[in-house]
C-alpha cells in the first residue's frame, strides 16, 4: 500500500495567508496537490500545523484524512512524524502543500525505487536535496523523527541523516519524466503565485 502525506502546517509569511488555501485556477493549492497524488497512492493524508489550521483545511478537503503536528514548533519534522503515524502504507510520499504541480509519474518513479531503502530523495547537481518531495519508509522514519524531536533538533535534514539506507536520485533522471521539472515548483511568494496561475 502506498500513502501520500501532504504537509500543510507551514507559516506563510511571504503570502500572508495559509498557503494551502490559496486559489490557483479553480481550486485551492492543497486540492491540486491532493488530486495529483490521489491517482498514484492508496490514501492521502493532510497534516496541519495545529487544530485550528486543520479545521480550516477540512472545509475544503472532503474525504481526506486530516491530522495535525503532535508537537508545536518542530515544523516539517513534526509534520512528517504525524503523517507517517497515521499512514497505513509501508512507504509514503511526503510533499509540501505549496507544490501544486507534483507530478504523478515522478511520484510513481520514486516509489518504484523505494524497496529496500529508508528514503528516496531527489538530489540536484549542486548537492541540494528535496526532502519535502520524497518517499519515506514508515517505521524507520517515525523513529528518526521521534529521535530528532527528543534531541530538540528541528532541522528537516536531521531525521534523514539518521536513516541508514537513503537512495538519492539525480534530478537528471527525473527530468526524463518531467522535462521542465514542474514537480518541484514551490509557491512561496505572490510572484510565484502569479506564475503558477498562468
Amino acid at each position: 500500500m502506498r500513502s501520500g502525506v501532504i504537509l500543510a502546517g507551514g507559516k506563510s509569511t511571504r503570502i500572508n495567508t495559509n498557503k494551502s488555501m490559496v486559489q490557483i485556477g479553480n481550486k485551492k493549492m492543497i486540492e491540486h496537490v491532493r488530486d495529483n497524488l490521489s491517482g498514484i497512492v492508496d490514501e492521502v493524508l493532510v497534516v496541519a500545523g495545529d487544530m485550528g489550521q486543520r479545521d480550516k483545511i477540512s472545509t475544503v478537503i472532503y474525504g481526506t484524512s486530516l491530522t495535525h503536528d503532535p508537537v508545536i514548533g518542530y515544523g516539517p519534522v513534526a509534520g512528517i512524524l504525524a503523517g507517517l503515524q497515521s499512514a497505513k502504507g509501508d512507504y509514503a510520499m511526503v510533499v509540501a502543500c505549496d507544490m501544486p504541480f507534483v507530478n504523478p509519474d515522478v511520484v510513481d518513479f520514486l516509489f518504484s525505487l523505494a524497496e529496500g531503502y529508508d528514503a528516496v530523495v531527489p538530489r540536484w547537481p549542486d548537492g541540494n536535496i528535496e526532502p519535502l518531495h520524497a518517499i519515506y519508509k514508515r517505521n524507520s522514519t517515525i523513529k528518526a523523527c521521534e529521535s530528532a524531536i527528543e534531541r530538540d533538533d528541528r532541522r528537516i535534514i536531521s531525521p534523514l541523516n539518521a536513516l541508514s539506507k537513503v537512495r538519492y536520485v539525480s534530478i537528471e533522471k527525473i527530468k526524463e519524466i518531467d522535462p521542465e521539472l514542474k514537480t518541484f515548483i514551490n509557491v512561496n511568494t505572490m510572484a510565484d503565485l502569479e506564475r503558477a496561475s498562468l
